[in-house]
């Protein structure tokens, strides 16, 4: 339990002090047998924690001190500055009225005024290095600090720090500090069911609510009050599959979604462009079971369902009478998206994204022909020690590169879906092009390592290409345009014509 005690002790007085911190009200004092430091004097307006020590009062003159004994105290965790006295006293003289109060609110504001006065009396750390004033900053989303207040942390002039920070991050220290309170606006307004904006503001230590709002819209393009708006049906998605993708492009924010942080870990477990639009809904780890608990945290009012890959151990036991909505297997992405949009009665929406992205892959088409036609294609994946050549139809991928942007696949591909191959296999096949997606450079290397390598016409001509293709994903209309614009850009295409 926390108390604060008062003691005054006159002359060569000696006080027994359990664990707890001593504060110096007035003038100085000698200590002997303290555990937890070699400190042998104690010095007005200094806090000290103390184990098990003795306190004895000076020659000629009294000893005022502040005894505060903490549960759980880690000693090790904390320092303190000097403090005066002039400020401190009244503060500890009113805790000691709280703590002694019958009322459960003085009960209350006792506990919360320690530990905010413990806070002011502690020792501002030194952050030895940039990556620990971006933790700092990331950790600290509530609080208001200048890049003065960074770069004194830091031990830096401003002029250092900001030239430092920006060559570490990309962006000056003011801008990354904003951008880590609107992060941390948008996952309270999302994750928070029923938040007003003054309490957001406040939380990310923004007094003014309609600064806030300003600076809100002005880096988001959105106002927050519209921002609410994207999240009036609090969809959850419980899947495997980046479902997201499809309530994005509807208008709608997820307040909880799936990621895989094994495959994406610089990038909160989402490809790059599904990053920034999720910013604030909660991640759910889909490379383990789902915890209903962790989704009705965020309270949703629905969920999207798909069967998941673990079966029946996996099936969800609702803490609340939600209305899920359970999707089958679909083979197109515009199957989910109008599923999806159905729900909602987006189907209006459905119709736009559709014509766009028609557009999109007519325009695409176009720039490909000369690459595409240019021999029969194979699409091969290296997955660990698998070779994995695709058919040309019945998977989204396939589906995009030879139905619709024309890519000629060789005749001998399988029909629909995968088989494992070795390398003498892809050589009776020989392909003219081979394309490796979401393989790495170094599993591509391996393979090529295998003494029939070098025999594969494609291997001869020089038409193996191997895209950074990890985030290819065509499920969802942005994943889709985001695999289009990638393979644009790998065969140097001028992206600007998708546009014109």
């Amino acid at each position: 339990m926390n108390r604060i005690t008062h003691h005054l002790l006159e002359e060569g007085e000696e006080l027994c002090a359990p664990p707890s911190i001593i504060y110096v009200a007035a003038n100085s004092a000698a200590v002997k047998n303290n555990e937890l430091s070699n400190v042998e004097t104690l010095s007005e307006g200094k806090a000290y924690w103390m184990k098990n020590g003795s306190i004895l009062s000076p020659a000629n003159q009294y000893l005022k001190i502040y005894m505060i004994e903490i549960a759980d105290m880690k000693p090790e965790e904390i320092r303190f500055t000097a403090t005066e006295p002039c400020k401190i006293n009244p503060i500890l003289d009113e805790l000691i009225i709280l703590q002694n109060s019958k009322s459960f609110l003085d009960r209350c504001n006792f506990q919360a005024k320690l530990w905010k006065l413990i806070g002011s009396m502690t020792e501002v750390q030194p952050l030895d290095d940039i990556d620990q004033t971006i933790n700092y900053i990331n950790n600290n989303s509530h609080k208001h600090f200048t890049v003065q207040d960074l770069a004194a942390k830091a031990r830096m002039t401003p002029v250092s720090f900001a030239r430092a920070f920006k060559k570490k991050t990309g962006i000056p220290p003011k801008e990354y500090v904003l951008d880590t309170k609107l992060k941390k606006a948008k996952e309270l307004i999302v994750q928070n069911k029923g938040i007003n904006i003054k309490d957001v503001a406040l939380q990310i230590g923004i007094q003014d609510e309609f600064y806030f709002s300003r600076l809100f819209k002005k880096r988001e393009g959105l106002s927050p009050t519209v921002y609410i708006k994207k999240i009036q049906n609090r969809v959850a998605v419980v899947s495997q599959l980046f479902l997201q993708d499809h309530l994005l492009s509807l208008g709608i924010q997820p307040v909880a979604a799936p990621v895989y942080p094994s495959i994406f870990p610089k990038t909160n477990g989402v490809p790059s462009y599904l990053e920034k639009p999720l910013e604030g809904t909660y991640l759910l780890n889909a490379e383990k079971t789902f915890n209903s608990k962790d989704i009705m945290t965020v309270d949703p009012d629905c969920i999207i369902k798909t069967s998941l890959h673990h079966g029946e151990q996996q099936t969800l036991t609702w803490m609340k009478n939600n209305q899920v909505y359970s999707i089958d297997f679909q083979s197109t992405w515009d199957d989910y998206l109008e599923q999806i949009a159905h729900f909602f009665g987006r189907e209006e929406a459905v119709a736009t994204i559709k014509k766009d992205m028609g557009q999109l892959e007519k325009r695409a088409k176009e720039m490909l022909r000369g690459v595409a036609r240019s021999g029969k294609w194979a699409v091969v994946w290296v997955r660990n020690e698998e070779i994995r050549l695709y058919g040309s139809s019945n998977h989204a991928c396939m589906e995009l590169l030879f139905q619709t942007l024309g890519f000629e696949p060789h005749q001998d591909l399988p029909n629909s879906g995968y088989i494992s191959v070795t390398v003498k296999e892809l050589l009776d096949l020989n392909p003219d092009k081979i394309l490796f997606l979401w393989s790495t450079k170094a599993a591509v290397d391996k393979v090529a390592r295998h003494p029939e390598w070098n025999q594969l016409k494609a291997v001869e001509n020089k038409d193996i290409y191997v895209p950074s293709s990890q985030e290819w994903d065509p499920w969802g209309p942005l994943g889709r345009k985001h695999m289009i614009e990638g393979i644009i850009s790998y065969f140097n295409l001028d992206k600007t014509l998708l546009y014109d």
